[in-house]
């Protein structure tokens, strides 16, 4: 849209504080600048027109506001007030966060445009205190029960499975058909699911399900009662009581393979064991240590946000929480209901103000103490990623520049910053050392 309002200074506004950081702005548009504004729209609606009699765009204006003035009408008003308000915001310096409201759109006396606009503006953020604070850091150490859950777990994901002729066991995979038997105990051929496979004792399992299963050989069948849970995914069947006919085709058990060297290369970065072993131990060290810097970080910013009240612009948390939950208009066009959207909001509503409240901590102490990622820094961090063989730092620098990266990157860069700033002015206890990134 081009500018229609020459000049900022045609705009008079006024400002009204009101609670918080919400802002009510009147604006006055001159009639010089309605006018001008009124006159291009009949311009750019005689380009366009079609009268009879007439060719394109060579209507007399007389006949073209005739014929398009209501259209006219709403097209300049829309105009002047979006102009009138940028213009306004321009000169105010305010920086509104949300679209905003307008009210009391009307012409003045003299035929110029006078209106009203409410927003919220981002909030400025005057930290007192941000250190001194003591921090007791948990801690714990890897124990062999831990490697050996991990190695178990690795077993497990590289296991074969066997067809066996026996009963099903716990931890056996059932592959069967089953189908529903309706009120009047007859089976419904058409909601047949064959080739269906459950792991018994894995989570997810339908009690009953699982149960019913356990037990039953290959060939066999068996009609199980089942009642669906009340948070069941199917929104039809939760609560739901019904009957189905099982017929199992195979009973297969879980072969492991053997704790040896074979299996630790099979894990592809080792040739022994004990080469294994010390390396997801080392592993989960730096996972553990890496754990408490976290805890020991979001742990500094709540006791920032406790000595810091910081009020929020509510449009703020709501534009958050839209983003959290989605669409909420599709989602109740999908059927979701209104007060079950209530009750997510409520339950979400806390960790989105602590999370705008510790964005604008982080970002003021990143600014007041000069902490923000310069170029070298970024460029060092690059370098320490990129392998010269296969790009450059320049090339990479690019592409991560196109992508959106390169800002992310230089973000977290300055979060390592401030939050190494925060923790070398609390006392932390016991004391841990800097891992190489966050």
């Amino acid at each position: 849209m081009s500018v229609l309002i020459e000049s900022e200074t045609e705009i008079r506004y006024e400002v009204e504080e009101l609670a918080h950081w919400r802002r009510r702005m009147a604006i006055q548009v001159p009639v010089h600048a309605a006018k001008r504004v009124h006159e291009h729209t009949v311009h750019e609606f005689a380009k366009r027109a079609r009268l009879k009699g007439f060719r394109r765009g060579k209507a007399p204006t007389q006949m073209i506001e005739r014929q398009y003035g209501p259209e006219i009408d709403q097209e300049v008003l829309k105009q002047l007030v979006q102009e009138g308000f940028e213009q306004a915001i321009a000169r105010s310096g305010l920086e509104p966060i949300v679209a905003p409201r307008f009210e009391g759109v009307e012409r003045t006396e003299e035929g110029g445009l006078q209106f009203a606009a409410e927003f919220d503006i981002r909030p400025e953020i005057e930290l007192g205190r941000a250190t001194g604070f003591i921090i007791e850091r948990s801690t714990r150490e890897v124990s062999e029960a831990d490697v050996d859950a991990v190695i178990e777990r690795l077993r497990h994901e590289r296991a074969d499975w066997r067809s066996v002729d026996r009963p099903a066991e716990a931890a056996d995979r059932v592959v069967f058909d089953s189908t529903p038997i309706g009120n009047d105990g007859t089976t419904l051929a058409t909601e047949r699911q064959e080739d269906q496979i459950a792991e018994l004792g894995a989570d997810g399992l339908i009690p009953e399900f699982e149960t019913g299963l356990t037990g039953l050989e290959p060939g066999t069948e068996e009609t199980i009662e089942v009642r669906f849970p009340d948070d069941h995914p199917n929104e039809i069947m939760r609560g739901t009581q019904r009957s189905y006919r099982i017929h199992v085709k195979e009973v297969r058990e879980r072969l492991l393979p053997e704790l040896d060297d074979d299996f630790a290369r099979s894990l592809g970065e080792f040739n022994s064991l004990g080469e294994a072993h010390d390396k997801i131990r080392a592993n989960l060290e730096a996972e553990m240590a890496t754990q408490s810097l976290r805890e020991v970080n979001e742990a500094l910013i709540d006791e920032i946000i406790d000595a810091n009240p910081i009020d929020l612009p509510e449009s703020m948390v709501d534009q958050y929480l839209a983003n959290m939950i989605g669409d909420q208009r599709q989602l109740l066009a999908d059927g979701a209901e209104p007060e079950r959207l209530a009750e997510v909001r409520d339950v979400l509503k806390p960790g989105a103000e602590r999370a705008l409240r510790r964005y604008y901590i982080l970002n003021s102490i990143a600014d007041r103490e000069g902490l923000r990622a310069t170029d070298a820094d970024v460029d060092g961090a690059i370098a320490d990623r990129v392998d010269p063989s296969n790009s450059s730092l320049a090339e990479t620098r690019r592409r991560l520049e196109r992508s959106g990266e390169l800002d992310d990157l230089r973000f977290h860069l300055t979060m390592e910053r401030v939050f190494a700033w925060l923790r070398e002015r609390s006392d932390i206890t016991p004391e841990l050392p800097e891992p190489t990134s966050e």
